[in-house]
């Protein structure tokens, strides 16, 4: 599977179609999140809540919160 250009969840239509599977999206993903930084996705939770990673004052700290939220659950 290929990353995409980021996708804005923002976006109703966006959100709802991954939500539905019907737009998968890869671990890692950049996605807009309504800040101009951008956040990685993690994934979709059972309640359909979409988890990802967001921006936190710098890249590093983004990076390191994508990894301990891909460490939950295993």
């Amino acid at each position: 599977m290929r990353y995409v250009k980021a996708i804005d969840l923002w976006n109703p239509e966006n959100s709802n179609l991954v939500r539905s599977g019907k737009l998968l999206l890869q671990k890692g993903q950049w996605i807009k999140c309504g800040s101009d930084h951008l956040s990685r996705f993690v994934r979709i939770l059972p309640c359909g809540t979409i988890h990802a990673a967001h921006w936190n004052g710098s890249g590093k700290a983004r990076q390191e919160r994508f990894k301990t939220l891909c460490g939950i659950g295993k």
